[in-house]
C-alpha cells in the first residue's frame, strides 16, 4: 500500500494592511512580524526605556539587573520603537533601583507619569527638625528667587525666547524648582505638625 499524503493545509487569507506585510507572514529580512506604528505617547515610553538601559550599562548590564528578564534582545524590544513589546513595571522598577541619581532617573516612571499628565516629583528623604526646616526654608526662598530673577531678566529683555530657554538651562531650573516645592511643602508640614 502506498503511503498516505497528508493534505496540504491551506493558509487563513492575508489581511491587508497597507505598508506592512500580512500578519503572520516573515518580512525579507527573516523577522517575524512585529512592526508597528505606536503613537507619540507610547513612543515617549520607549525612548524612556531606552534612556533606562542605557543608564545601567546596556542590553548585557540590564540583563544582569533584571530579577525576570535574562535575555538581553528583550530589552533591545524594549527600546526599539517600532517593537511592541514593552517592559513590565517590575523590570522598569529594578532597573531604575540601580539608576538612582543618574541624570533622568526614574526614567520610565517620568514617562508614565507624563503619559497620565503629571509630573514626576521625588519626595525629600529627610525633613530636618523644626530648627533646621526654617534655614532651609531661607534657603529655598533664595533659590526660588535667583530661578525667578533670570526669567525676569529675559522677560524684560523683550521676551523668552527658544534660545533663552536653552542657554538659561530653564526647563532643568524648572524641574529643580518643582523638586524645592515638594521640599518646601514636607518642611512646612514638618512646621505645622510640629505645633
Amino acid at each position: 500500500m502506498p503511503p498516505r499524503l497528508s493534505p496540504k493545509r491551506s493558509r487563513p487569507p492575508a489581511v491587508s494592511r497597507p505598508g506592512l506585510p500580512p500578519l503572520g507572514q516573515r518580512r525579507a529580512d527573516g523577522m517575524a512580524d512585529r512592526v508597528v506604528q505606536h503613537e507619540p505617547r507610547r513612543q515617549s515610553l520607549k525612548v524612556a526605556t531606552g534612556e533606562l538601559i542605557e543608564a545601567v550599562g546596556g542590553q548585557e548590564r540590564a540583563a544582569e539587573y533584571s530579577r525576570r528578564i535574562k535575555r538581553q534582545q528583550s530589552f533591545s524590544d524594549y527600546a526599539l520603537p517600532n517593537v511592541d513589546a514593552f517592559m513590565s513595571i517590575d523590570t522598569a522598577m529594578d532597573l531604575e533601583a540601580v539608576t538612582v541619581g543618574k541624570p533622568g532617573w526614574p526614567h520610565v516612571t517620568r514617562a508614565l507619569c507624563a503619559r497620565a499628565g503629571g509630573a514626576f516629583v521625588a519626595m525629600p528623604a529627610a525633613v530636618p527638625d523644626a530648627a533646621e526646616a526654617h534655614l532651609r526654608l531661607a534657603e529655598l526662598t533664595k533659590e526660588f528667587s535667583d530661578v525667578s530673577g533670570g526669567m525676569l531678566a529675559a522677560l524684560a529683555a523683550g521676551g523668552l525666547t527658544a534660545r533663552d530657554v536653552r542657554r538659561r538651562a530653564l526647563v532643568a531650573e524648572a524641574d529643580e524648582l518643582v523638586t524645592k516645592a515638594a521640599e518646601l511643602r514636607a518642611l512646612l508640614e514638618r512646621i505645622e505638625a510640629e505645633g
